[in-house]
């Protein structure tokens, strides 16, 4: 993108971050409206909103679908959130996603939110479940199903980068503060609340780490990939994001990645936003033709 353009767009997605920003007090009505009709309009944007909640083996799963407006079949976008946040704390990305042109579902992981536990820090069952989300939400009318990509961060960057390697017919992927090799990370974040959740919802089992490690399994990428990362991330060592960087770099993988010298685990909304935005546009564009 070239330098003036790229301002310009980053110009106008902090633009839309603070608008957003400011309009978070009333998601709380657009919130009760939804749990009243099942669905609601985010009135500044046109963007519905609806209740997309589903089961997978007997267990319900938290998630909120966002549609632009117009018909469609608009790129669909899986959202995934991390730790301690769930779907209607992703409310704001995906009314900003969907007023760039994506439709998307965010789906609270299971034990978040609404969505039936336990937690797995990101085992088969979360993966099971998201990627049961992900062929559901795939098969609206008002989604391509040849354009779907997968956003996370945190433990949402680990799930899309699961997912990434199990999907067969993903487009894009954007990963963001993930954990990629779940031993290394274990042996390096300093955090005992962070340990003593990897080892009681994994066992730390040689299996568990493995079947968390998508790192081990980036031979099977199809897709293009988008790296985020704060270099002072504490919570996820930045050495997660470049020991992924060189992975896919030895096998010839077509990735992006972007740091952030100056962040921790949080790179900020907006930052988020704008190199998605970015990403997405190119890889997944919102007015391309089947």
């Amino acid at each position: 993108m070239p330098t003036l353009n790229r301002t310009l767009f980053a110009v106008l997605v902090l633009i839309w971050f603070s608008f957003a920003y400011a309009q978070r007090p009333d998601f709380s009505r657009l919130i009760e409206a939804m749990e009243k009709d099942g669905c609601a309009t985010h009135e500044p944007s046109r963007v519905k909103l609806c209740k997309y909640d589903y089961k997978v083996d007997g267990k319900n799963l938290e998630a909120i679908s966002f549609k632009p407006e117009g018909a469609g079949p608009f790129p669909g976008l899986l959202l995934i959130p991390g730790h301690a946040t769930t779907a209607r704390d992703w409310i704001p990305t995906g009314l900003t996603f969907a007023r760039n042109g994506f439709a998307g579902v965010a789906v609270s992981q299971p034990g978040y939110g609404y969505s039936e536990g336990p937690a797995d820090f990101v085992g088969p069952k979360t993966i099971k479940a998201l990627s049961e989300g992900y062929r559901k939400f795939q098969r609206e009318p008002f989604v391509d199903a040849e354009r779907m990509g997968v956003v996370g961060y945190s433990r949402g960057g680990m799930a899309a980068s699961l997912l990434a390697v199990q999907l067969d017919d993903v487009k894009a992927v954007v990963l963001g503060a993930g954990v990629y090799d779940f031993k290394k990370a274990y042996d390096e974040v300093k955090i005992e609340g962070i340990l003593r959740n990897m080892e009681r919802e994994t066992g730390m089992t040689k299996e568990a780490i493995r079947q968390r490690s998508s790192v081990l399994q980036m031979e099977k990428l199809k897709c293009p990939v988008l790296i985020l990362h704060g270099e002072k991330d504490a919570n996820v060592p930045f050495s997660q994001a470049l020991l992924l960087r060189d992975r896919l770099t030895a096998l010839k993988k077509d990735f992006e990645i972007q740091t952030f010298p100056d962040k921790e685990h949080s790179i900020a909304p907006q930052n988020l936003y704008e190199y998605s935005l970015d990403f997405l546009k190119r890889k997944l564009p919102a007015d391309a033709k089947k």
